[in-house]
């Protein structure tokens, strides 16, 4: 017998639907619960005690509607919150850094360049991980908080996403082979990135890699659903502005369909 309660994703905006995207792709009979917390969106610029406190919250709120494993497809809540999450089994919780730095040490050169929001860059989370994945890699980092509002925006491929992208990753140019996009919304400008930092460099999809993560985790736990026992839905919840999410959603998701953004407080 499978296990078809849904599958828990929330960020701290919409930027997780990436990571959300990837896991339908990879498990497509899986039940989804998100939550953006829209209301206190950017959580990139908020201390590490007050992304503890929302990331909990986050966790609470997915426990309650039942969830069997949580995601936090947040990069700055994966690298401030979760090692004090660590073991928890009720449910099981899972990061969006994990996968990236396990793809990341991977590289043939050991020259990586990471881009993230400005809290996920000064944790120095990557870096540690891949030091010690892979001793003596040259990492080289760097924040990149515009592309968020230019994804949001779907200026993902104009003139400005170019110039933006042009100013921000000039220093990875013929540096790196490997380049980790170190936040679930930029795996949107991966062409543009792709295109200033050359065909060259390796890019490393952290929504794709976590989503490799959570399939696995729940073949361990024997928590898989049964797909022939459920039809398959999406729940999208957001704390503030529903209309405005259903609209960057869409630009978002393409072919995955999503009713309705459903507002609620969790505060």
């Amino acid at each position: 017998m499978g296990d078809n309660r849904p599958i828990g994703i929330f960020d701290s905006g919409i930027g997780g639907l990436t990571v959300l995207e990837e896991i339908h792709r990879l498990m497509p009979d899986e039940r989804i619960c998100y939550l953006g917390d829209t209301a206190r969106v950017p959580y990139g610029s908020k201390s590490k005690e007050t992304v503890l406190r929302y990331t909990l919250n986050n966790v609470r709120f997915l426990k309650e509607a039942g969830v069997k494993i949580v995601v936090v497809a947040c990069n700055t809540a994966s690298a401030y919150a979760l090692p004090d999450l660590e073991g928890h089994d009720d449910p099981p919780v899972i990061g969006v850094i994990e996968g990236g730095v396990e793809a990341a040490s991977k590289s043939l050169g050991g020259k990586i360049g990471v881009i993230g929001t400005e809290a996920t860059i000064k944790s120095n989370v990557y870096q540690q991980n891949l030091e010690r994945l892979r001793p003596g890699a040259q990492v080289k980092a760097r924040a990149c908080p515009m592309f968020v509002p230019l994804v949001e925006e779907g200026w993902t491929g104009n003139q400005i996403a170019q110039a933006v992208a042009e100013e921000y990753l000039a220093q990875f140019k013929g540096t790196i082979d490997t380049l980790v996009l170190g936040c679930t919304h930029y795996p949107l400008l991966k062409k543009v990135i792709g295109q200033v930092v050359g065909e060259e460099v390796r890019l490393v999809d952290s929504a794709q890699e976590t989503a490799l993560l959570v399939k696995k985790r729940l073949e361990k736990l024997n928590l898989l659903c049964d797909p022939t026992g459920q039809r398959p839905d999406i729940r999208f919840f957001v704390t503030d502005s529903p209309k405005r999410s259903m609209e960057v959603a869409r630009r978002m998701l393409g072919n995955i369909e999503i009713n309705e953004a459903e507002f609620v407080d969790i505060v």
